[in-house]
């Protein structure tokens, strides 16, 4: 495998399977392009069968963790920038995904990983401090965590979990520990979560479509914010401090609506020509990114120019 050098002008990283091996690629929006940068340590009780997972955090770190096999502790690096290496973090639970607070984070169970007293299953959220990496408390969330979204700009994390085939969508706050639940529309199929300062923006579609083209539709209520996607099948949600954007497939191509996060109002549209699927939204001082299974393609909302470049292997997280 030859690698890039470029890691100056990386402003994003993701992981992709490259020649077999997970590789972090360093991602450069404004030029475009994407390059491998380091190979992630290989070992014989590494779990392919789960994602690795990429995080970005608060201070500007970021975190990627590597599940193992048998329950044993996830394995986790911080992206050493300066050395162009990856530096080794302890790792004491089988949590795969990390959700970045303003101070704190918390570490989410991919599967449930006990039982109530009732018997049902929960999922178990570790808050950490990301100073030394010590664990403050461990709380359970009902079934399994399908959904799971937070802003570096909240210590408060959403939670959408499924018991019993519903949709649970819940608020935890890392500081003191409470958790909330927000109420999910009936008839909304929930199919991605945002939280925005701390608030839950719950985005789906309906039982029954109706639509021609891709429509969206907001409902705020104190509690949570719903958002229905029509006309399209909903593939990502991200939010910014005043907007909500979201990636819907409409036959082999993808739409990328804006809307106001308070009103909306709909403030820019973009069409992504045979994008079939997006895999996940980002935004950067370049533009979207949206990424799919082998490309990501840099959008100007504002403008509605796109531009596609290539991934050096499969996505699998970012």
């Amino acid at each position: 495998m030859d690698l890039g050098h470029d890691w100056k002008r990386a402003s994003t990283f993701a992981l992709a399977k490259v020649d077999g091996l997970v590789t972090v690629v360093g991602i450069n929006p404004e030029k475009p392009e994407a390059q491998s940068l380091v190979v992630v340590p290989q070992q014989a009780d590494d779990d392919d069968a789960v994602s690795p997972h990429i995080a970005h955090l608060a201070d500007g770190r970021w975190i990627l963790t590597v599940p193992r096999k048998n329950g044993k502790p996830d394995r986790r690096y911080e992206i050493n920038r300066s050395e162009h290496t990856l530096d080794a973090l302890t790792g004491d639970e089988r949590l795969s995904r990390t959700l970045p607070g303003s101070s704190l984070l918390a570490e989410v169970a991919g599967l449930p990983d006990g039982k109530s007293p009732s018997g049902e299953p929960e999922s178990s959220v570790l808050v950490k401090n990301p100073n030394g990496w010590t664990t403050t408390r461990k709380l359970k969330i009902p079934g399994t965590i399908d959904f799971a979204a937070s802003d570096s700009a909240s210590d408060t994390i959403c939670l959408g979990s499924s018991s019993n085939s519903a949709t649970k969508v819940s608020t935890v706050n890392l500081a003191d520990g409470s958790i909330n639940f927000a109420p999910v529309p009936a008839g909304l199929t929930v199919g991605g979560l945002a939280c925005p300062a701390g608030h839950p923006v719950i985005a789906g579609s309906p039982a029954r479509g109706t639509a021609d083209e891709v429509s969206v539709a907001l409902t705020r209520h104190p509690a949570a914010t719903a958002i229905t996607v029509d006309g399209g099948r909903l593939d990502a949600i991200a939010a910014t401090h005043s907007s909500l954007v979201i990636a819907a497939a409409q036959g082999n191509d993808t739409e990328l609506v804006e809307v106001n996060a308070a009103t909306g109002q709909e403030l820019h549209r973009a069409r992504i020509k045979d994008l079939a699927a997006s895999l996940n939204i980002t935004h950067t001082a370049s533009g979207w990114l949206v990424y799919a299974e082998d490309t990501v393609t840099r959008v100007n909302l504002t403008t509605g120019k796109t531009r596609q470049f290539a991934l050096p292997g499969p996505l699998l997280a970012s």
